[in-house]
Order: structure tokens, then sequence, then C-alpha cells
């Protein structure tokens, strides 16, 4: 699948959109809301319920804000690197977009744990922990990664050449 070479700023924009609308949303809940107030109430099923995070997922390593910011800075350094790479290498719109996705998410959190201190979640259904964009990004990021390592990744051919550099044949029983 050939891209014309200016094709990467579609991720650039997708990025730049999908973050602003992580900040977006979390501004509004830190402007109108106060910390665990729940709409429409603490009983719904689906609420949108202001909490704070300083850990990661299920609060995992609360209080350890540093390690945080420095594991979070490198995965996203990692994943960044990985979307360049498969980019100029594969050119599999896909991966790019789980890639970014994930990218995006962890920009997300990242500025919150350096801004305040602690991620702002606030999407809640259910029992299931409270949640927030940048988590939902993440998360579509890896769904994404997986459909395309399961059914859209292109699968390697066994090899045909032999250490002298003739062809073998792939159907005969000769060693």
């Amino acid at each position: 699948m050939k891209k014309k070479p200016g094709f990467f700023i579609v991720y650039i924009i997708m990025f730049a959109v999908l973050l602003w609308f992580d900040r977006l949303t979390k501004n509004i809940v830190m402007t109108h809301m106060y910390i665990g107030e729940a709409l429409p109430s603490q009983d719904s099923f689906f609420a949108i319920r202001y909490t704070i995070n300083t850990g990661v997922s299920f609060s995992m390593l609360e209080g350890h804000r540093e390690v945080l910011i420095v594991l979070q800075f490198i995965l996203i350094v990692v994943v960044t690197a990985a979307l360049i790479i498969t980019y100029i290498r594969l050119r599999h719109s896909a991966l790019q977009t789980g890639l970014c996705w994930i990218v995006v998410g962890g920009a997300g959190n990242l500025i919150d744990r350096l801004t305040l201190g602690y991620v702002v979640d606030f999407i809640s259904v259910g029992t299931f922990p409270v949640w927030n964009f940048a988590d939902m990004c993440v998360v579509g990021g890896v769904i994404v990664l997986a459909v395309y390592l399961l059914f859209l990744h292109p699968k390697s051919e066994p090899e045909t050449t032999v250490s002298d550099g003739s062809e073998k044949d792939p159907f005969s029983n000769d060693e």
C-alpha cells in the first residue's frame, strides 16, 4: 500500500485533534465539577464522575509520580519511534492508527501528571473503575493493533533458499 510522502501529516493531525479533545473534556470536568461529584448521580450506571488518580490503571503504583512520569515518557518515545519506523517500512494505516492512539493516550495522561500531579478521570460505567478519553485512546489503539496483528499483518513466507543461494523446493523432502 503506497502512500504519498506527505501522508504522515494525517497522523500528526489525528494526534493533535484527539489530544485537544482529551484536554477539552478534562478541562470541562475540572472547571464545572468538584472532585467526587457525579452527574446525573452517584447511583447511576453511567455517570460523569470527577475523580483523580495518582497511579495508573486500577490505581496501581499510586503515589509514585516520578516513576510514572519516567515510565510514561519512555513508553511514549518508544511507541512514537515504532510509529515512525512502521510508517517508513510498512505503511499500513491500521498499524499507524493504533500506534497513534496509544501515543495520544499516553501524552494526555502524562500532561495531567506533569501539570496537576495526578490524572483526571471522569467516565464511570457500572462498577468498572473511572477512566478518561486518553485511557479510551490507549485501549482503542491496543485493540486496533491486535486486529492488525491477528488479521491484517502480512504473513511471512517460509524460507525457500538454501545457504549456497540456490532455490530450494519447499515441497520436497530432500534435506
